[in-house]
Formats: structure tokens, sequence, C-alpha cells
């Protein structure tokens, strides 16, 4: 037998015992080979570490619990000004996203690396976000007729 297929085997060999143990595998051999990223999170965003690691969808989640999720494969346009926010063309969908400090958020849906982008209220950003951060104060998903 030729190295590639024994390596096969003894991967079965080592799934079949633990499923007859019925053990979990610990953290160690369930991602043995697997090279994960960090998700930095930001109060407004959560942006992923690596250019190399892009997201298929953007999740909108406003202050009341409901979300929205859009893919970036139908992204169309990107403004962004900062007296007015950031406005998007999803193709057939329209997005604003008004708050303080929104270029980083801007670069990051530029980059497609954006996971989330929350909704708070004006109190909680004065309350538990420093200056300078990045604060997403409305957001806006309207269906094109």
């Amino acid at each position: 037998m030729n190295d590639h297929h024994s390596s096969k085997i003894d991967a079965a060999k080592r799934l079949a015992e633990l499923r007859q143990e019925n053990a979990e595998p610990t953290a160690e051999t369930a991602h043995a080979g697997i090279d994960f990223e960090a998700v930095e999170e930001r109060p407004a965003f959560s942006i992923l570490s690596a250019d190399r690691q892009r997201k298929v969808m953007v999740e909108f989640r406003w202050k009341q619990g409901n979300a929205k999720a859009l893919a970036y494969s139908y992204l169309v346009a990107l403004d962004f000004d900062p007296s007015e926010g950031i406005a998007g063309d999803f193709s057939g969908y329209t997005v604003k996203i008004a708050g303080r400090n929104l270029r980083p958020l801007f670069e990051g849906l530029v980059a497609q690396r954006v996971a989330v982008v929350r909704e708070m209220d004006d109190l909680q950003a004065e309350a538990n976000v420093e200056d300078g951060e990045t604060v997403v104060l409305k957001i806006e998903v309207k269906e094109v007729e």
C-alpha cells in the first residue's frame, strides 16, 4: 500500500474507534490541519482579520433583534459621505447606514470582510463606545420596486 492510501485507512479506523467509544474528539484533534482566523469584534461591526477570508453574506442587525443578510455577490456599489453615511446597492435592495466614524466600516464592506453590522441607540453608544470608534445608529434596508 502507498502512504496516501494507508493514511486514509488510519483516519477511518480512528473515526470508527471514536464512534464506538461515543467519545467526542478533542479540540486539538477536531481542528487538526484547519487554519482558523480570529474574528475581530467591535460594537458596530465585526470584521475578518485576514484578506483571504471573505464573507459570502453580510448580516445587518437592528437593535430590536431583527436581522437581514444580503449576499456580497449582489453588491453593485457602495458610496461613502461622512455627513450622510454609507449607501449601498445590493441589486434588488438599497442599504443606508448612518452613524459616526463610518470610514472603517466602509473599508471593510469594500473588502467584503464585514460579517455583521450592528445598530445601536445613541444613549447606548455614548455609554459603551469610546470616542473615535465606529457607531452605527441607523440601518435601512429597502427592497427596490
